[in-house]
C-alpha cells in the first residue's frame, strides 16, 4: 500500500502518515492509521482495556507509580499523563515512552490475531540465591537515593523490593526482552544466563535507552562474556573479600565486582569514596 492510498483509507493527510511512520504525530491519527491497516496494539505485560490510555493507566497503577512519578520519568507534564490515559490523545512519542518505561513489551499484530509471546522469561529473574547485601546498598543509595530501574526483582512491590527503585521487573516482565531506561541497578541470575544480562547491560548504555547500568556480578575475568561486556567497556570496583548476600552468615564462593557503564566521572569518583576498599579499573565513561 502506498503513503497515497493509506493515508486516504485512513482519513489522514499524506504529510501526517509520514510523521506517525517517523514516530512524531498524534495519538488519534495513529489510531486511524493502524486501524486501516488492520493492526492492533498489544503487549506481554499490557493488561487488556477499552482503549491504550485506559491500558496505560493500568499497568501504571500495576507498576506502583503515580501519574506524577510516570510524568518525571518520561519528561512530560503530569497533565498530559492525564490526558493520554483519561482521554486517549496526545503525542505518540508520549505514548511510546510510556509503553517503553512501563515495560508493557507492546508490538503491533493483525486484528484477531493470538500472538504468541516469545519471551527470555525461562532466563531470565529466577532466583539464583544471591540477594544484593544491604551494607552494599546503602552505600550505593548514598551516590544514588534510588534507582529508576531493577530489571531483576523476586517482587514488583516497592515496598517489599530489597532494591529501592521506582520500577521493578520481574520474571513474568522478563527484563530481558524490555528496554531499559534510566540509571539501573542490576543482580543478574548468576548461571548460564549472566551473559545475556552482561551484554544486555551494555547494549542498553550504548543504545542511549539508559543512562547508567551498575551490576553486581562475580568477578570471572576468564569467562568470553566479562571479556565481550566488560573489559574495555565499564569501570570495574572489585570488591575486598566474599560478600554475605541477603545477611546470610554464609559468604559467597566466589569474589565479586560492581561493574558500571556508563555515568559521569563525578559518579565514579563519588562510588570510589563510598566504597573505599575496592580496587577500582577505570573504564570509558562519558563527562
Amino acid at each position: 500500500m502506498t503513503q497515497s492510498e493509506l493515508a486516504k483509507k485512513a482519513g489522514v493527510s499524506v504529510p501526517t502518515l509520514r510523521l506517525l511512520e517517523r514516530g512524531q504525530g498524534n495519538i488519534f491519527s495513529w489510531n486511524k492509521a493502524i486501524a486501516a491497516l488492520s493492526l492492533c496494539l498489544r503487549g506481554k505485560n499490557l493488561p487488556q482495556a477499552s482503549s491504550i490510555g485506559k491500558q496505560v493507566a493500568l499497568l501504571r497503577k500495576r507498576r506502583g507509580l503515580g501519574q506524577r512519578a510516570l510524568a518525571e520519568i518520561i519528561s512530560v507534564t503530569q497533565p498530559t499523563i492525564v490526558q493520554l490515559e483519561r482521554f486517549n490523545s496526545g503525542r505518540l512519542s508520549t505514548l511510546d515512552r510510556a509503553l517503553s518505561v512501563l515495560g508493557a513489551g507492546a508490538a503491533l499484530f493483525p486484528e484477531g490475531d493470538s500472538p504468541k509471546f516469545f519471551t527470555h522469561a525461562a532466563l531470565s529473574s529466577s532466583d539464583h540465591g544471591w540477594r544484593t547485601p544491604k551494607a552494599l546498598l546503602e552505600a550505593l543509595y548514598r551516590v544514588f537515593k534510588r534507582f529508576d530501574l531493577d530489571p531483576c526483582s523476586p517482587t514488583s512491590s516497592r515496598r517489599l523490593a530489597p532494591v529501592r527503585a521506582r520500577l521493578h521487573y520481574t520474571i513474568d516482565d522478563d527484563g530481558l526482552s524490555l528496554p531499559w531506561h534510566g540509571v539501573v541497578f542490576l543482580n543478574p541470575p548468576y548461571g548460564r544466563s549472566i551473559g545475556q544480562w552482561i551484554a544486555k547491560a551494555k547494549a542498553e548504555v550504548a543504545s542511549g535507552n539508559a543512562r547508567m547500568v551498575l551490576a553486581l556480578i562475580p568477578a570471572r575475568t576468564d569467562t568470553s562474556w566479562w571479556h565481550e561486556g566488560v573489559a574495555g567497556s565499564a569501570s570495574v570496583f572489585f570488591l575486598r573479600g566474599r560478600l554475605s548476600f541477603d545477611d546470610s552468615d554464609q559468604s559467597a564462593p566466589f569474589p565479586s565486582a560492581l561493574v558500571i557503564w556508563g555515568g559521569t566521572a563525578e559518579e565514579i569518583s563519588a562510588l570510589q569514596a563510598v566504597l573505599p576498599e575496592a580496587w577500582m579499573l577505570p573504564g570509558p565513561r562519558s563527562v
